[in-house]
């Protein structure tokens, strides 16, 4: 009977082992950089790309004072899927940098999103730069 006993929890250990030994889900990323103004106005981050969402996290930042601020597009392959912009409440970034963390749904897209667009408005020239378009690896 101890026998059993051994080899019943040598056989359960080695399943705990091979269920805990599956790697984590990784999903793929895209870095973004973006500037205007000799980069005075700047965005940067990364893009998470999820089964159909992507994730937008990043800093826009203004040196010189007179306003950044960033906004995002998101489209699949068919259509438009939403916009964004940061700072958010109409405000630009005035001589600092805000941080920024969103995810655009598509879930409801077949497919999902596929591409972002990014612009950056410089405050002083009041000018959008772009778009600079990213595209899920």
């Amino acid at each position: 009977m101890r026998f059993k006993r051994i080899g019943t929890t040598l056989a359960s250990a080695a399943a705990v082992t091979v269920l805990s030994a599956s790697p984590a889900l990784a999903y793929p990323s895209t870095p973004f950089a973006v500037s205007s103004g000799l980069g005075a106005h700047s965005a940067s981050g990364n893009l998470t790309w999820f089964n159909r969402s992507v994730q937008v996290q990043g800093k826009v930042t203004d040196v010189g004072g007179a306003g950044t601020r960033v906004h995002f597009s998101a489209y699949t392959p068919t259509s438009w899927v939403g916009s964004q912009a940061r700072p958010t409440g109409g405000l630009p970034a005035v001589n600092e940098s805000v941080s920024y963390n969103f995810t655009f749904d598509g879930s409801a897209y077949s497919g999902g999103i596929t591409e972002i667009a990014v612009w950056i408005y410089n405050a002083h020239s009041q000018t959008w730069s772009g778009p600079t378009s990213y595209y899920r690896p």
